[in-house]
């Protein structure tokens, strides 16, 4: 569907229409800016289980790494030798992996949710901010306005003056 255009000729007219687009884009722009807020605290949960995840599987692939068989007599047997070897070669492989993730995880960060809140705060909350500040002048414009028409004959002479 899209959202309805908005011209810049159209703000001149300050039509009901233009007032409803501007209002539908407004719209638009609070759930975007709700959907990112959630998505990078997803995604920076989810980084940190990755990392946890990590160090848990380090800390595993170390402790495959220091095993040792304790052997029965004075040397190890064939199987003992091969199991041990297979051990710290699955530690190492493991240790392999966990540096892949940890590449993975540094780029997520990087690539996706940096960037995001990057745009969050600068995009996003650069317009809300403006429409924050064109609100306030709006409402005191309105409120000088109101003031100056409440005002009797007399008053408003005095009143100018000021």
């Amino acid at each position: 569907m899209g959202l309805p255009t908005l011209e810049f000729s159209d703000s001149y007219l300050d039509s009901p229409d233009f007032r409803e687009r501007l209002q539908c884009h407004e719209i638009e722009l609070e759930r975007t800016n709700k959907f990112i807020k959630e998505l990078i605290k997803d995604g920076s949960l989810l980084i940190g289980a990755l990392r946890n995840l990590s160090m848990a599987v380090q800390k595993f692939s170390q402790s495959l790494q220091d095993f040792q068989f304790e052997c029965i007599g004075d040397a190890e047997t064939d199987d003992e030798i091969s199991i041990a070897q297979s051990l710290k070669e699955f530690a190492r492989l493991l240790i392999a992996v966990e540096e892949e993730r940890r590449r993975l995880i540094q780029n997520a960060n990087d690539v996706l949710i940096a960037p995001l809140e990057k745009f969050r705060k600068e995009q996003i909350g650069a317009a809300k901010d403006g429409k924050k500040k064109f609100d306030k002048e709006s409402e005191k414009y309105y409120s000088i306005l109101d003031k100056h028409l409440n005002l009797s004959a007399k008053k408003k002479e005095s009143h100018l003056q000021e």
